[in-house]
């Protein structure tokens, strides 16, 4: 007897639902890898970001003569850092920046931003500069 016609069609049955079991499986899988890139590519638009932003801070630094309190409160400093930051997370295919901090720690400035899920954090040394 034919497996197919003589079990009166339950072999054929049980193909189906095996067959659209790994569909389901496939389908699954090519989402969950899709999802893991995204973070990938958003991880690194965030680090390209503080790298960014933490290039123009310390631009800022070059000429100051002023506290390292007052580079971190500068308005115009604080938007140049969120514009560089801005433009790498976009070239890099993510969201803009937010959250942008710039703060003082034991000999650097510390500039942290997030972009996606992600917050990513940079710190400038500033033992070159007198202050």
């Amino acid at each position: 007897m034919d497996p197919v016609t003589g079990d009166r069609g339950q072999a054929l049955v049980l193909a189906v639902l095996v067959l659209a079991l790994a569909a389901v499986t496939i389908v699954g899988l090519e989402a969950s890898q899709e999802r893991i890139l995204a973070d990938a590519r958003e991880r690194a638009a965030g680090e390209a970001a503080v790298e960014a932003a933490g290039a123009a801070v310390a631009d800022a630094l070059l000429g100051a003569t002023v506290a390292l309190d007052a580079i971190a409160s500068d308005p115009l400093v604080i938007e140049r850092a969120r514009a560089a930051a801005d433009g790498l997370s976009a070239a890099n295919g993510s969201v803009p920046a937010r959250d942008l901090t710039i703060s003082v720690g034991a000999g650097a400035l510390d500039v942290a931003l997030t972009v996606g899920a992600h917050r990513q954090r940079v710190s400038i040394g500033t033992a070159c500069c007198p202050r």
